[in-house]
């Protein structure tokens, strides 16, 4: 068989292929195709009505000056608090630096809808922060924690895991003689920082802010959570858009947020592009930790680093501390009398509190193992043949890495709430497959990216000696490559699936009564003055977290291909 591009493949390859460009074709291009449909020819003529009423409306300007103010304001926060934090692990002397490489590292394993329900928990109307600042304050308001005040100070301990990763990796490349060499010409240390180091790291620090804004713009779990009922940010009100069967406007919005994002990612390819700066010699001096002089400002240094410490790590421990707690203790008690494990009895034996772990659990892995089929039959592909065809079906698949999870569900929710002869006439919408669909459309792109930098490293002379030896394809890709990229395959499977357990933006538009998934149980809970869910909620964020840092340890220990 021969197709446009692709070349003569055997009957078996025809039949996947075929099966991988209806994947494409079906669930990228047609549901982006519906978005554009409804956003500019809403009634089958071109319109731009949308555009006009989302204009008018207070409320939509209201939220987008909202998330305008909300992504300024991080930028800035978490951009001072991250370098802080980097500074302190990496620059600076300071004691202790195991414990707060430990707590500067919690966002890795407390992030989306379980971070805000646990933030929710401990600062919200019955939260053991507020009783505990009430019996300080007795006139502080049980709602004091909303609104953009709460989704800044969220997003502030939240994002720092991109400084964490990339520009902690960033400062120990600065040349150390360079700084020597500052200091030996009158510079303090802070002078030698400022005009020596933070210049190399400006790179970087451009790329994380890029990140920060491409979180913050797309926010959608912690100001659902956090941000109160009369709090709007750009992705709620597409999801209330929608609900309130206004799918040109739900379009014409997500199109604006996708441009948005288009526009960060775009700015950090360019970054990307240009790479990072290099400060010295060929051979350079490894960066060394400097003492603080002055005593004062050592003190202060020491006590901004543990405060930031313990302002990220009380809410995970309230969290895991209050899930062996019984459950009338849950907005009453600042600390639990006394200690159970009843709420994971309860969890586990009670049906209606494991259905939304059973599903979410379910559609991971059914999203997880699709994505993973499809990006190693592409990435395989586009390896072995470089042509028109490969790197069309290769870009198709990273089309979702630059759209918003808002606009894809949109154009899902748009494309099969009613029959379709893409998907045989059937109505996918309401139904339990078209979540870990999106699940899996959101994950295939990151997958890629490992995968391909993975078969990138594969020694290309393994391969040929199995094809002189008269291996075939199927044999070669089974016996040779497989094998060799299986720790990044189990790896990005791990993370992924950990990934789906907190995921909110694509659960909050697509799910149903049949496919209720834990992040949509979370959200419900946070909103619910019952102390019993409260408790369901708290097992529920700590399985997740343990999850998490079950997968992140490997990662760390093994990295991506790492291991044996």
């Amino acid at each position: 068989m021969t197709l446009p591009g692709i070349g003569r493949v055997p009957l078996v390859r025809s039949i996947l292929l075929t099966v991988v460009i209806w994947c494409a074709v079906s669930f990228i291009y047609a549901p982006i195709f519906s978005v554009l449909r409804f956003a500019f020819a809403p009634d089958g003529d071109i319109s731009l009505a949308a555009v006009d009423e989302l204009a008018g409306s207070r409320r939509v300007r209201t939220a987008i000056v909202n998330t305008l103010i909300v992504t300024g304001l991080s930028i800035i926060t978490v951009n001072v608090v991250g370098i802080f934090q980097v500074a302190v692990l990496e620059y600076l002397r300071i004691g202790g630096r195991g414990f707060l490489r430990f707590a500067y590292s919690t966002p890795l394993i407390f992030v989306s809808v379980a971070a805000a329900t646990g933030y929710g928990f401990v600062y919200g109307q019955t939260g053991a922060l507020t009783r505990m600042l009430q019996s300080v304050w007795p006139a502080l308001p049980n709602d004091w924690f909303t609104g953009i005040l709460a989704v800044v100070f969220a997003h502030t301990f939240l994002l720092t895991s991109f400084h964490f990763f990339f520009l902690r990796a960033a400062i120990r490349r600065v040349d150390y003689s360079t700084v020597e060499a500052a200091r030996g010409l009158g510079a303090t240390n802070m002078q030698a920082f400022v005009r020596v180091v933070l210049p190399v790291l400006l790179p970087t620090v451009f790329a994380t802010t890029l990140l920060v804004t491409y979180k913050s713009l797309g926010s959608f779990a912690i100001p659902a959570v956090l941000g109160g009922r009369r709090f709007d940010m750009v992705t709620e009100l597409i999801l209330t858009l929608n609900a309130l069967r206004r799918p040109d406007m739900a379009a014409m919005l997500s199109i604006g947020l996708g441009i948005a994002v288009i526009l960060c990612i775009a700015a950090m390819q360019y970054v990307e592009r240009r790479g990072s700066y290099i400060g010295g010699s060929k051979t350079p001096v490894p960066i060394e930790r400097i003492r603080i002089a002055s005593p004062v400002v050592n003190v202060a240094v020491h006590a901004a680093a543990y405060a930031i410490a313990v302002i990220q790590l009380v809410p995970i421990a309230l969290v895991v501390l209050f899930s062996l707690a019984p459950a009338r203790s849950i907005g009453t008690e600042v600390l639990p009398g006394s200690l159970t494990l009843q709420n994971y009895v309860t969890v586990f034996s009670q049906n209606t509190a494991f259905v939304p772990l059973k599903n979410s659990l379910l559609m991971g892995a059914s999203a997880t193992v699709a994505g993973i089929l499809i990006s190693l039959f592409v990435v395989n592909l586009a390896h072995r043949n470089t042509n028109i065809g490969t790197t069309s079906l290769d870009l198709s698949f990273m089309v979702p890495w630059i759209l918003p999870a808002p606009f894809i569900a949109v154009g899902l929710i748009l494309t099969y709430d009613e029959p379709n002869l893409l998907v045989a006439n059937r109505v996918l919408l309401g139904g339990f497959w078209i979540l870990p669909i999106g699940y899996a459309i959101v994950s295939i792109p990151i997958m890629m990216r490992f995968l391909r930098a993975a078969f990138f490293s594969l020694d290309p002379a393994l391969n040929e000696a199995a094809q002189s030896l008269g291996a075939p394809a199927h044999y070669r890709f089974l016996r040779v490559t497989m094998p060799l990229v299986l720790p990044v395959v189990i790896l990005i499977g791990a993370m992924t699936l950990n990934g789906i357990l907190s995921e909110y933006s694509m659960s909050a538009f697509l799910f149903n009564v049949n496919n209720r998934p834990l992040s949509i149980a979370l959200f419900e809970g946070a909103r619910s003055s019952n102390p019993e869910q409260a408790a369901i909620n708290l097992v529920y964020i700590t399985l997740i977290m343990a999850f998490s840092l079950v997968i992140i340890t490997l990662a760390d220990k093994y990295g991506l291909g790492g291991g044996k």
